[in-house]
C-alpha cells in the first residue's frame, strides 16, 4: 500500500518551507546544511544505492523479472555519481579538480537524470524474466559506461557543461530547466507506477510509486535553493535519502522478502499436502472415514484390550444391496453422494469404542469393541439392517436402500484381522444369498462352501479349454402318442478330481464370473451339432433339441449371431432348436429382450418359458413375447396327485396356456400315474425319470433308436454320436 500519510506530510513540509515568510532567513542561510551533514546524507545515499545493486544482483535467477536488474544497475550508476557529487561539494578536498558548486551540480544532475530515466524504464518495461542471463552484464556495462563518461567529461573537460550556478546570483535558468525536465520524467513514471498498483502487478509498485513522488519533491527543492547550504538544499538531500530508502524497500521486497514469503507459503502448502497425504493414508478420500489400515491398527489395540478384560471384538462387513443399479441409472455423482450420506448414517450408530471404515466401493467395515459376549452383536446387526432401510434423499432423488451384513467375532472366529474380515465377508455373501437386507453370523460351514466355490471358479476357467464339459440329453415325450419328440440338452462337468459335477454346483458360479456366456455358446454349438448328427442318421427329422439360456447371454453375448452360426455350422433347421428362457430374463430390459426374441422367432427358432410359475409370472409378458411353450416347474408336478394346491396351479397354467395358444410341457414326471393325470388335465408334453434320465449322447442314441423302433433302417456303420 502507498503510505499516503508520509507523502502528504513531506509535501506539506515542502510547501511550508517554500511559502512561509517567517522562514525567509532559512532560505538564505549558509549554515543550515553544513558540510558534515551533507557528507553524512550523501554517504548514506551512496550506501543505499550500492545495497540496491548488491541485493538485486546477488538475488538474480532466471525466473526473476529483468526489471529488478535494470533498477539495480541504474542505481549503481546513481550511487557512484552521488559519490562524485559528495566529493565535489563546497568545502570538500579537491578531487582532481577544485570542489566548486558547478562541479557538484553536474554530478548531481547526472545522478538525478540516471535515476529518473531508470525509474521510467522500469515502469515501462514488462515485468518478466530476461530472455538471456547474459543481458544483465549488458545492463551493468551501460551503467558503468555512463558513470565513466560523466566522470571523464567533468574532471577533464569541465568547460563543455553549461553554467549551472553563478556565485552571488544563484541558479541559472538552465539548471532550473534541467530540474524541471527531471520532474517531467518522474511524473510520467509516477503515473505508470500508479497504474501498476491499480492493476495489481506482481511487484512492489507501491514503494516505487512512493519513491518517485518523493524524488519529485526533491527536484522541486533544487529549483528553489539560493546556496548549497540553505534549507532547500537540506530538505532536498533529506528527501532524496528517504526516496532511496523506499527504492531499497521495493528491491528488498522483490528480491529477498518476497521470495522468502513465497518460500514460506510453499512450505505451508507442502506441510498441508503432507498432512493431507498422511490423512489419506489412513482415511477414505470420499467419505473421510478411516480406511483399512487405520481399522487394522485399532483392531490390534481393541484385541489387546479384549485379552485383558475378557471382552469380545466384532467385525461387521456391510455391503449395500444393488448399489450398481444406482451408479448405472443415476450416475456416479449421485452414487458418491449416497455413499457420503450412508457413511454419516452409519457413523450415527457407533459408540466411542467402535470404528467405522470404508473399504472401497459400497463396502464398509464396522469394528465393535468392548462387547461382553458374541450375542451382544445381534442387536447392533438388527439396528444396522433396520436403519439402513430408511430412504436416502440425494438431490431430487429419494433412494430406497438396504444392506447385507456379515459378522465375525474375536476370539471365537480367530485372532487375525485379515482372517476375521474374510470370515465376515463370507457371512455377508451368505446374507446376500439369503435374499439380501439381512445379516448372518459366520459359520465354519460357510468357509468350506466359499473354498469350494473358489475351487470351482478356478476350475471353470480351464474346463472349456480342456474339454471337460459334456452334454447329457433327457428325452421329451408327447403324452398322447408317447412318442419322443425332442430332447433337452443339459450341461455336465467331468472334473478330473471331483468327478461328475452337477449343474447346481457350478452354474451360479459361472454366472458370477461371466463364464456362462462362453459355456452357453459351447452348449448351443454342441447341441445343434448332435441333433443334426441324429437327424442325418434317421432318428426323427422333426425332433427338437431344447437348450437353456442365461440372462447374461442376452445382456453380454451376441446371441443372435451365436445361434445363427451354431445352426449354420451344424446344418440344422431353426425349427429344430428350442430355447428355454426363464421368466427373470423377460423382465430385464424388456424392450431389448422383446426385440431379440422377436428376431429369433422370425428366424424360426422355437421359444419356451422354463420353470413357469416360480418367477414373476405375468400375462402381460406372455402376451408380448412370441413364445411357443410353457414348461411347468417340477415343484408343482412331483406331488401333483397328493397336493390339491399343486393340482390347482397346474390346471390353471394349462388352461391359461391353451387360451393363449401355447403348448405345455411338464418336467419332473416320475411315475405313470402323474403322466396320465397330466394328460387328463390337458398337458401335451412331459419329461422326467419315468421316461428317461439325462444321458450321455451315446446312451441317448440307443434310447432314441429303441423308442422310435427304426434300428433296421439306419444303414450306417458310423456311431451317431461321432463328433468328427
Amino acid at each position: 500500500m502507498v503510505p499516503w500519510g508520509a507523502v502528504v506530510l513531506l509535501s506539506l513540509l515542502f510547501l511550508v518551507f517554500w511559502q512561509l515568510p517567517s522562514l525567509e532567513m532559512l532560505k538564505k542561510s549558509e549554515t543550515v546544511f553544513p558540510l558534515t551533514l551533507h557528507t553524512i546524507e550523501e554517504f548514506f545515499a551512496v550506501v543505499v544505492s550500492v545495497l540496491v545493486f548488491a541485493v538485486s544482483w546477488n538475488a538474480y535467477s532466471k525466473e526473476r523479472p529483468g526489471n529488478i536488474l535494470i533498477l539495480a544497475c541504474g542505481f549503481l550508476a546513481v550511487g557512484m555519481l552521488d559519490f562524485g557529487h559528495m566529493l565535489s561539494y563546497k568545502g570538500m578536498p579537491d578531487f582532481v579538480t577544485p570542489a566548486v558548486p558547478q562541479k557538484a551540480i553536474v554530478f548531481w544532475l547526472a545522478a538525478r537524470y540516471v535515476s529518473s530515466i531508470t525509474l521510467l524504464i522500469v515502469a515501462l518495461h514488462p515485468w518478466r524474466p530476461l530472455q538471456s542471463s547474459s543481458t544483465r552484464y549488458l545492463f551493468l556495462a551501460v551503467a558503468l559506461a555512463i558513470t565513466a563518461a560523466v566522470y571523464i567529461l567533468q574532471l577533464f573537460f569541465p568547460e563543455i557543461w553549461p553554467v549551472m550556478f553563478v556565485p552571488g546570483q544563484g541558479l541559472t535558468g538552465m539548471k532550473v530547466s534541467l530540474e524541471y525536465g527531471i520532474v517531467a520524467i518522474l511524473s510520467v513514471a509516477a503515473v505508470l507506477f500508479y497504474g501498476h498498483i491499480r492493476s495489481r502487478q506482481p511487484f512492489d509498485a507501491a514503494n516505487l510509486f512512493t519513491a518517485t513522488l518523493i524524488t519529485i519533491l526533491t527536484e522541486l527543492c533544487f529549483t528553489l535553493y539560493a546556496n548549497v547550504n540553505d534549507i532547500f538544499s537540506l530538505v532536498g538531500h533529506t528527501y532524496k535519502v528517504i526516496a532511496y530508502v523506499f527504492i531499497y524497500k521495493a528491491i528488498f521486497v522483490s528480491s529477498v522478502k518476497e521470495p522468502y514469503r513465497r518460500l514460506k507459503a510453499e512450505i505451508a502448502e507442502r506441510q498441508q499436502a503432507e498432512a493431507r497425504i498422511e490423512f489419506l493414508a489412513y482415511h477414505d478420500p470420499l467419505t473421510e472415514l478411516p480406511n483399512r489400515l487405520m481399522v487394522r491398527d485399532r483392531f490390534a489395540t481393541a484385541m489387546a484390550r479384549s485379552r485383558r478384560s475378557g471382552t469380545r471384538v466384532g467385525l461387521l462387513f456391510i455391503d449395500l444391496d444393488n448399489f450398481k443399479n444406482i451408479n448405472d441409472s443415476l450416475g456416479h455423482g449421485v452414487g458418491d453422494a449416497m455413499l457420503k450420506k450412508v457413511s454419516l448414517r452409519l457413523e450415527g450408530m457407533i459408540r466411542g469404542a467402535d470404528t467405522l471404515c470404508r473399504l472401497g466401493g459400497d463396502e464398509f467395515l464396522l469394528m465393535l469393541g468392548d462387547l461382553p459376549d458374541a450375542d451382544a452383536m445381534a442387536p447392533v446387526l438388527a439396528k444396522v439392517v433396520e436403519r439402513m432401510q430408511e430412504p436416502v434423499t440425494v438431490g431430487e432423488h429419494e433412494l430406497a436402500i438396504s444392506v447385507s451384513v456379515g459378522a465375525a467375532v474375536y476370539p471365537e472366529d480367530g485372532d487375525d484381522f485379515d482372517m476375521l474380515m474374510k470370515k465376515a465377508d463370507t457371512a455377508m455373501y451368505r446374507a446376500k444369498a439369503a435374499g439380501r437386507n439381512t445379516f448372518r453370523f459366520f459359520d465354519p460351514v460357510m468357509l468350506k462352501d466359499a473354498d469350494e466355490r473358489l475351487r470351482i471358479r478356478n476350475g471353470l476357467r480351464q474346463a472349456l479349454d480342456k474339454g471337460e464339459f459334456l452334454l447329457h440329453y433327457q428325452p421329451q415325450v408327447d403324452l398322447a402318442s408317447h412318442r419322443v419328440i425332442g430332447v433337452e440338452a443339459l450341461i455336465r462337468w467331468q472334473h478330473p478330481q471331483l468327478g461328475m459335477v452337477p449343474p447346481l454346483r457350478f452354474i451360479d458360479v459361472a454366472e458370477e464370473c461371466g463364464l456362462i456366456v462362453p459355456m452357453g455358446e459351447w452348449v448351443l454349438r454342441e447341441a445343434c451339432r448332435q441333433m443334426a448328427v441324429w437327424q442325418r442318421a434317421g432318428l426323427g427329422q422333426d425332433m427338437v433339441v431344447a437348450v437353456n439360456l442365461s440372462a447374461m447371454q442376452f445382456l453380454r453375448g451376441d446371441l443372435e449371431k451365436t445361434i445363427t452360426a451354431a445352426l449354420a455350422d451344424a446344418g440344422l433347421k431353426p425349427g429344430c432348436l428350442e430355447l428355454e428362457l426363464t421368466e427373470s430374463i423377460l423382465i430385464q430390459d424388456t424392450e431389448n429382450m422383446l426385440a431379440v426374441v422377436q428376431r429369433l422367432t422370425d428366424l424360426g427358432v422355437k421359444m419356451s418359458i422354463d420353470d413357469f410359475g416360480t418367477g414373476y409370472s405375468s400375462l402381460s409378458y406372455l402376451k408380448r413375447f412370441s413364445v411357443d411353450k410353457l414348461k411347468i416347474d417340477q415343484s408343482f408336478v412331483r406331488a401333483l396327485a397328493a397336493a390339491p394346491e399343486d393340482d390347482a396351479i397346474v390346471r390353471a397354467i394349462i388352461q391359461m396356456a391353451r387360451s393363449l395358444g401355447l403348448r405345455t410341457i411338464a418336467e419332473g414326471v416320475e411315475s405313470a400315474d402323474i403322466g396320465a393325470l397330466l394328460h387328463t388335465l390337458g398337458c401335451e408334453e412331459a419329461q422326467g425319470y419315468h421316461y428317461a434320465k439325462p444321458m450321455p449322447a451315446g446312451q441317448a442314441e440307443k434310447h432314441l433308436r429303441a423308442a422310435i423302433g427304426r434300428l433296421d433302417t439306419i444303414g450306417t456303420d458310423e456311431p451317431i454320436t461321432n463328433t468328427s
